[in-house]
C-alpha cells in the first residue's frame, strides 16, 4: 500500500475514466504548482484507468457535493482516515453514493445499495472486518484505477476551497 495511508490524515479518491485537469475541476480545486506542502494541497496522479486524487489532511472526497460531482457519468471511491481514528470508504456511481462504510466496521454500511461490493468484500475478507489496507484494495478493484508507484509525481497539483 502507498505510504500516503501512513500519515496523520489522508483522502483518497480513485476516478475512472477521467483526466486530471477534468477532476482537479470537479472538486473545485485551483491548479497551483507552488501549493505542494501548503494547506488544502491536492495531487491528481493520472493513471491507467483514470486519476488517482490525494488530499493530505484533507476530507473532501467524503462529502456528499464533491462525491456527486466527481462521479457524474462514472465511478468514484474514496479512501479517507484521520489522527482521531477516524475511517471512511465511499463509492459513487453517477452522483449517488452507492456503498458507504468505515473500514474498520464494514458490516454497517449504508448507501442506496449498501451491499453492491460484498461480493468483492468477502473475496478480500472485509465483510465483518476490514482495515485500511482492505478499504484501498476494495477502492481499485470497483473503479478499476490503481494506485501511483510510491516515486510516482502528481500530474497536476492545486490548493481545494475552504470546505472545513
Amino acid at each position: 500500500m502507498n505510504d500516503w495511508f501512513e500519515g496523520d490524515a489522508v483522502s483518497v479518491t480513485y476516478v475512472r475514466d477521467l483526466s486530471a485537469e477534468e477532476v482537479i475541476l470537479r472538486v473545485g480545486a485551483t491548479v497551483t504548482p507552488e501549493a505542494e506542502g501548503e494547506e488544502g494541497e491536492i495531487a491528481a496522479f493520472e493513471v491507467d484507468g483514470g486519476v488517482v486524487l490525494v488530499e493530505p489532511n484533507g476530507f473532501a472526497g467524503t462529502l456528499d457535493e464533491v462525491i456527486a460531482r466527481l462521479s457524474k457519468d462514472t465511478v468514484m471511491a474514496t479512501v479517507f482516515h484521520n489522527v482521531n481514528l477516524d475511517q471512511q470508504f465511499v463509492y459513487a456511481e453517477d452522483g449517488v453514493v452507492v456503498t458507504a462504510f468505515e473500514p474498520d466496521q464494514p458490516g454497517s454500511r449504508s448507501g442506496g445499495d449498501p451491499d453492491r461490493l460484498l461480493e468483492h468484500m468477502r473475496e478480500l475478507d472485509m465483510e465483518t472486518e476490514g482495515d485500511l489496507a482492505k478499504a484501498t484494495e476494495l477502492a481499485q478493484i470497483v473503479t478499476g484505477v490503481e494506485l501511483p508507484d510510491d516515486d510516482a509525481g502528481p500530474t497536476l497539483v492545486g490548493v481545494m476551497p475552504e470546505y472545513y
